[in-house]
This record gives structure tokens, sequence and C-alpha cells, in this order.
């Protein structure tokens, strides 16, 4: 008895766990038929309520069934919130010539051009039409090959249309992207784009021979938006540097006809604050020789190195919007040939436990 026990507790067991590891899938579809019933002439129609069982937003794409029958999808394109539930209109005519019987009509619900789940909808063909007798020799059947690809700033999409009826095929291919996606696209060939409420729909018409085939694509690319982003970020950027410095420093170089070249330094306070302890440098480089020819301000230091000689300036403090003109001359100890680059100014502050940089423009001779 108590081995009976054990075994009808193991099966409870196993029971629960299977009923937990059952997967719930994204999207939740509830066929609800308003009329399923109809004569060879009439029209079904159908709700069907579609749920997002994510805890993201989701769109859900709903192709037209490629077949001979005629049917409406509204919408075609959904826009589902977390949880959200929204119910479509479906409505299906059959052929002109068709029996009697249940006919299965199969719809597929995409996301991003992958398939998240499928429905097939039954119509009750209840007489059959009156040229049953005399059905369509004409056959007219396009098997369509659709790619979707989604890489860095770009998307693409592919569908190669290809006539395996035995006569003439004729239609309108559509597919549909989002209002946002259609300021972005380019399409091969040129096809219609008209715009709605929430997408945009792709038509490409065609006309195929039998057993031939045609290709359409889309691109759809955000490189010049991203471009145009960091260009105007680089923009932003280099100005809020600029006007966030405290300090305006300009460096221009003069050829003399002596020989000499002549050096000019501005610096400018631009805050309304006093600053203090700032530390200008310049540097003179091999096989230049500095001159003793200085401006308004003779160097606080002098020191040379191993590749160069350093011009040193040191104020004590600079008045708000307070503006310094430094000048002093260098010649080349040989000739120089081509063109001689000329290191920049350079400024720098103590503030507390940060450093101020700020250098002037690289210039050549």
């Amino acid at each position: 008895m108590r081995k009976v026990c054990y075994t009808i507790l193991t099966l409870m067991i196993l029971v629960l766990l299977s009923i937990n590891v059952v997967a719930v899938p994204d999207l939740l579809i509830d066929v609800q038929p308003i009329q399923d019933k109809i004569d060879f002439d009439g029209v079904a129609k159908y709700n069907i309520e579609l749920t997002n069982n994510r805890n993201d937003k989701m769109t859900v794409n709903i192709p037209t069934p490629r077949n001979d029958w005629d049917i409406t999808i509204k919408p075609y394109v959904v826009e589902l919130g977390p949880h959200q539930s929204k119910t479509i209109e479906v409505s299906i005519a059959p052929p002109k010539t068709v029996d009697s019987g249940i006919f299965s009509v199969y719809f597929s619900f995409k996301e991003n051009g992958n398939l998240l789940d499928y429905k097939y909808v039954h119509v009750n063909i209840m007489q059959d039409s009156p040229v049953v007798e005399a059905k369509v020799k004409l056959i007219e059947e396009i098997e369509a090959q659709e790619t979707w690809s989604e890489e860095f700033l770009e998307k693409s999409y592919s569908v190669t249309l290809i006539n395996r009826g035995n006569t003439l095929a004729e239609n309108v291919w559509e597919t549909s992207v989002s209002i946002t996606d259609r300021f972005f696209i380019s399409t091969v060939p040129e096809a219609e784009i008209i715009d709605g409420d929430s997408t945009s729909t792709i038509k490409w018409t065609y006309s195929i021979p039998v057993n031939s085939q045609i290709t359409y694509t889309y691109n759809i690319s955000y490189l010049p938006l991203f471009t145009a982003i960091v260009l105007i970020a680089i923009s932003l950027g280099t100005l809020g540097i600029y006007y966030m410095s405290r300090y305006k420093l300009v460096k221009n170089i003069k050829q003399k006809r002596d020989g000499y070249i002549k050096v000019e330094i501005a610096v400018k306070n631009k805050t309304n604050k006093k600053q203090k302890n700032v530390i200008l440098e310049d540097y003179v480089p091999i096989p230049l020789m500095l001159s003793r020819e200085f401006g308004t301000m003779s160097p606080t230091v002098i020191k040379k190195q191993k590749d160069k000689l350093v011009v040193m300036w040191k104020f004590e403090e600079l008045q708000p919007k307070e503006e310094r003109m430094l000048s002093y001359k260098m010649k080349s100890k040989l000739k120089i040939e081509g063109k001689l680059v000329i290191p920049p100014a350079y400024i720098s502050q103590k503030d507390g436990k940060k450093k101020i940089e700020v250098f002037s423009k690289i210039k050549q001779l």
C-alpha cells in the first residue's frame, strides 16, 4: 500500500512539473467567427483578437495569404504594448468558381519577418457556384521567396516572385514599413509608397511570363542620419569646449626679412573671475635659437631641454577679461628646407585638485 502511495505521489509531481514547463507563447491568437457559413457569392467575416504576452512591445504583421480567394485584413500591421490586446477584422470571399464544403485558410503572424504563430480559419461554403463544371483552365500561381536582413544602421528586404503557372501573372506585390523607416528607404526597382496612419505601404506592379521571375528589394539605411548626428555632436562639443574654457590662447608667427621669425602670443582670461597662478609655456624647437628681444613682458624662466628650449611666463593673477600680449623672436642656425612645424603654446593652472590645460593651434612655416 505504501509503495502504491509513493507511485501516485511521484506521478502527481511529474504532472505538476510538466504543467510548469509548458512554454507560454509570445502572441495569443483568438479567432471569433462572425459569419463563417456563406453561399458561393457571400463573404465570411471574422474577428481575430491578438494579445501580446510579453513584457515589451511588439509589431505584428499579417501577410495576405497567396491564393485565389479575396481576403481583406484590417489592419494588417498591429502595434501591441506589453500585455495589450487588439482585434483585427478579416473578410474572406471565395473565388468565382467553388465547390461547397469546408475550406481552411492559412494565416501567418510575423514580427520582423520571423514567424510568431499561425492559425487556420475555416470557411463553410453552403452551395456550389453555378459554373463549377467550367473551372478555370488558366492557372496563375506565384511563388514568393522573401528574405529579411538587419545589420548595424541598415535593414533590407528582398522578395523573388516566380511564375509557376501556365499563364502571364499580373498583379501588385505589397509589403509595409514603419512611417519612420519610410524616410530612409530606397527601392529597386522604384516602387510606389503610400503613407498610412502608422505604416507605409510599398507597392510593386509586376507582369511575369510563365517560368520567369523578378526580384524586388528595399534598403533602409540610417547612416546619413547617424553621420549628421555625429557631426552635430562634434560641432557642439567643439563650441562647448571653446566657450567653457577659461582662457583664449592664440599664437601667431611671422617670417621677417632679416631672417628672424617673430612669435606673438595672446592670452585672455575669458571669465568674470580673477585667475591666479597661471603658467604659459612656449617651445623653441631645434635648430631655431631664441633671440633676447622680448615684447611687453620677459619670460619668467628659460629652460634648455634635449630637443627644444622652453620659454615660460608665470602670472600671479589675471583680472576678469584681462588680455596679455607677449612676443619674442627666434632664428634658425641652419638653412631650413621644406616646412617647419612650430609647436603650440600651452597654458596650465592648478585649481585645487583639478588641473586646467589649454593649447593653441600648431603652426607651420
